[in-house]
């Protein structure tokens, strides 16, 4: 079944045009210009086949522009009932698609990206949206034909990555991340799959390298890494190559408050005595001495005393 094709010119406005798609892109490139899945998939991708059908103009209706008035289309739109299900854009105008973009059922919202980024037709490089929001990509970081980085998002900022640092087709190297920012790799450096080295980062920097000696895929000796050794820290990574601004340090704890002044004195009311302190008592006062009576005279007619019973 031939598909409904609508071809139409863009006047000087298509330069602009063009390059307001470029630049609201990561790149521009080139790829077969086969309108059923444009470029070819690359060795160890992980994403849909299917999704690429939505190219396919059989009894779907195609919109192309020419963006140039070169009198070659640059721009195509797939619409199937009255929804667009894919577009396929010639950045560089050399007749070769060089980026697919697929959308959710809505017909406006982007469910996929795919580029070619060196003019090979083949893709270098594919990102999954799920609700609109970059979810994941794969990269063909040397352009050999297969896919050696698989990023995976949360928001802006890469959560995880695998990478196949040694290109044999597997990934040989994990890294973990927190806000961005690199927090721990796994190497696989001996291809068995599992790994034997560990390198822990803190605040973007190598603070320690953990080793697994006895291959049970288990850390069990750690080197800590001097400061002076540890280089500059790791920049924070997004998943859609826009720079990060590196988390604030936590602010310090706020600073003991002062101690309540006293309180302050109340003025007495007027006509009230004002009350002092008891002052101390004054000791008591010393008794009176008692002065021994003087003897008396014996009365008159009062016998002498006696000494021994005799009179004197």
């Amino acid at each position: 079944m031939r598909s409904n094709d609508t071809f139409r010119r863009v006047g000087p406005l298509g330069g602009a045009l063009a390059g307001a798609l470029c630049s609201g892109l990561a790149a521009c490139g080139g790829a077969d210009e086969s309108l059923a899945g444009n470029g070819t998939m690359p060795e160890g991708s992980r994403a849909s086949v299917a999704v690429r059908e939505q190219c396919d103009p059989s009894g779907r209706q195609v919109n192309a522009v020419d963006v140039n008035n070169d009198g070659t289309p640059d721009i195509r739109h797939v619409f199937e009932g009255g929804r667009e299900r894919c577009a396929l854009l010639d950045m560089n105008f050399d007749g070769r698609v060089d980026i697919n973009r697929f959308f959710a059922a809505d017909g406006t919202t982007i469910a996929r990206e795919e580029h070619d980024f060196d003019f090979d037709g083949r893709i270098d490089q594919i990102s999954t949206f799920e609700g609109g929001r970059l979810a994941s990509r794969e990269l063909d970081t040397n352009f050999d034909d297969a896919i050696d980085t698989w990023l995976w998002c949360d928001g802006r900022n890469v959560a995880r990555a695998e990478r196949d640092r040694h290109h044999t087709g597997r990934p040989d190297a994990w890294e973990t991340y927190a806000n961005g920012q690199l927090v721990e790799v796994a190497y696989d450096d001996n291809n068995d799959r599992r790994p034997e080295k560990w390198e822990v980062f803190e605040g973007g920097r190598l603070v320690r390298t953990r080793f697994d000696t006895n291959e049970d895929a288990q850390p069990d000796r750690d080197e800590e890494t001097p400061a002076e050794s540890a280089g500059p820290p790791e920049e924070p990574v997004s998943c859609d190559g826009s720079p990060l601004t590196p988390p604030a340090p936590p602010a310090p704890p706020p600073a003991p408050a002062p101690p309540a002044p006293p309180p302050a004195p109340t003025a007495p009311a007027e006509g009230a005595t004002p009350t002092t302190p008891d002052a101390a008592a004054p000791p008591a006062a010393a008794s009176e001495s008692t002065t021994p009576a003087a003897s008396t005279a014996p009365a008159s007619g009062a016998s002498a005393a006696t000494t021994n019973g005799r009179t004197p």
